[in-house]
């Protein structure tokens, strides 16, 4: 069976039971899916992601002694979460042993759009490579991209090609579509960025969403965000139980 490699810019760009065929990665890297990785890095006992704020409220409510409630909204802390959706916040000391509610702007509304789908993976930056060979038992492999708003996002292009890179270098048979070559070829004039002196946090600094961050002072969190490799973590979402593990 051939490989299909099928990258997803916005999750408007298809409907949910379009992703029941195959193992989907979904990234928002900057930073919802960086944070879920290092919070289970760091010892989490699970990520629960809600789509919106009543239902994160909702979770509090009824296991709030070994709950931490994180998330934003216009990467800004929720007013009354105990956290918000940075990934240097949630150290072993915050997180070990307990389980985290996640809701965020775009992230955790993607994984939303996932519900139909068989396995589910969170990837970044930071576990780049883990996912690669992760993703590589599957024959259709599905990249998911949260964008921000409806809108594409640089970061989540420039990681949906990283990541094509790494899978058709396994199998360079595998067919892509039209997004992935576009992602493919996005993150190999980064490269070629990269390898003249510009660093990549500095790359993932220059769109929308890197702005935003910088404006906001979370410019240690885009730096951390663009660290290739820094996890061997392969966080799963559980379509029935709705956590990640």
């Amino acid at each position: 069976m051939q490989r299909e490699i099928q990258v997803v810019f916005i999750p408007q760009l298809l409907q949910p039971q379009q992703l029941a065929n195959g193992t989907t990665v979904v990234v928002d890297v900057l930073r919802a899916t960086t944070t879920i990785i290092a919070a289970i890095a760091n010892g989490a006992r699970q990520v629960i992601p809600a789509g919106t704020i009543p239902a994160a409220l909702e979770l509090r409510n009824t296991r709030q002694k070994t709950l931490v409630l994180g998330g934003e909204r216009g990467g800004v802390i929720i007013p009354g979460f105990d956290h918000g959706n940075s990934p240097l916040e949630f150290t072993p000391e915050v997180i070990a042993d307990r389980t985290l509610v996640l809701c965020t702007t775009n992230g955790t509304v993607a994984m939303e759009h996932c519900r139909d789908c068989p396995k589910i993976l969170i990837g970044a930056f930071v576990n780049l490579s883990a996912i690669a060979t992760h993703l590589a038992e599957s024959h259709h492999q599905q990249i998911l991209c949260s964008g921000t708003n409806g809108v594409i996002t640089s970061e989540d292009v420039l990681f949906a090609g990283a990541l094509t890179e790494k899978l058709i270098a396994a199998d360079p048979n595998a067919t892509l579509n039209d997004q992935a070559q576009i992602a493919l070829g996005w993150w190999r004039d980064a490269t070629q960025t990269m390898e003249n002196g510009t660093p990549l946090h500095l790359l993932l600094a220059q769109g929308a969403g890197g702005r935003n961050l910088m404006k906001l002072g979370y410019h240690q969190d885009i730096q951390f965000c663009a660290r290739i490799d820094y996890f061997t973590h392969v966080p799963v979402l559980c379509s029935q139980s709705w956590s990640i593990r």
